[in-house]
């Protein structure tokens, strides 16, 4: 009888310390499996929040059948200014200027220049790019969108900050979309600051020729003339008339946010 005894409380035992090993096995499983949801939720996180936010802004721009490349084309950054080609130029795929990537003519080659420059047109002899750097001996400059590089520094390729780049324009204009609407999200203010004061602009097509830059804000007044059916100054850049203009709309404009462009900057009548 004893025997019986002492045999059922081994067997319990035994099962007891089964069922808690099962236990203890099913705990950890559960354990690594919410660990790894919360690994996956947060990698899932990450990656929406690495989104190019100005992908989904409104951009000009007819496309170029041939290079697929924009008049007006998203950079990862805007850089110290721009270089302005000639229209026979070479580009490096090093500083060091040794290894030449292509030399081209844009009105002769058009068809076989297969890299996009910030503002595109070569069929005009424009193909600007974006400047990150500089040195003695070359330009550092940003293709589809982030590749990298190099311009020869010579007095034949212009290098301009974007202050003299947009103040020798023929104008600027609040972003549009492809149907040629503005951003809704961009307005004239009374002073640099994104919660001063509004101001009305009239109807209409817009032009503003800019006066001053600070900063992230460009200070503007607005083309008078530029929606005149029969306007003296159609092909003139804004600069020689707009002081014709009486008592002229003057505001504040937002050009960039953080590396995005927030303007149309004209470069032709």
């Amino acid at each position: 009888m004893a025997f019986r005894y002492y045999y059922f409380i081994a067997n319990f035992r035994m099962i007891m310390i089964r069922q808690l090993l099962s236990i203890f096995i099913l705990m950890i499983y559960f354990s690594c499996g919410q660990k790894s949801n919360n690994s996956e939720r947060k990698i899932d996180t990450l990656e929406n929040a690495f989104v190019d936010t100005f992908s989904i802004q409104p951009i000009n721009k007819q496309i170029d059948q041939d290079n697929n490349c924009s008049f007006d084309n998203q950079v990862s950054s805007l850089g110290i200014g721009i270089i302005k080609v000639p229209s026979k130029f070479e580009i490096y795929n090093d500083s060091l200027l040794n290894d030449k990537l292509a030399s081209w003519d844009m009105y002769e080659d058009e068809s076989k220049i297969n890299l996009c420059s910030k503002f595109f047109k070569p069929d005009y002899g424009i193909m600007h790019f974006v400047c990150i750097a500089k040195s003695e001996k070359a330009y550092k400059v940003l293709v589809n969108f982030s590749d990298i590089k190099y311009l020869p520094k010579t007095k034949d390729y212009d290098f301009e900050t974007w202050n003299e780049y947009i103040s020798q324009s023929f104008g600027i204009r609040r972003l549009t979309n492809n149907n040629g609407e503005n951003s809704k999200n961009s307005k004239l203010r009374t002073k640099p600051n994104d919660n001063a004061d509004t101001l009305g602009i009239p109807n209409g097509q817009e032009l503003f020729c800019p006066i001053e830059i600070k900063g992230d804000w460009i200070k503007v007044s607005y083309d008078c003339f530029y929606n005149d059916e029969n306007n003296l100054y159609e092909n003139e850049p804004c600069h020689n008339y707009i002081d014709k203009c009486s008592n002229p709309l003057t505001g504040w404009l937002r050009w960039r946010q953080e590396n995005h462009l927030l303007i149309d900057i004209f470069l032709m009548p």
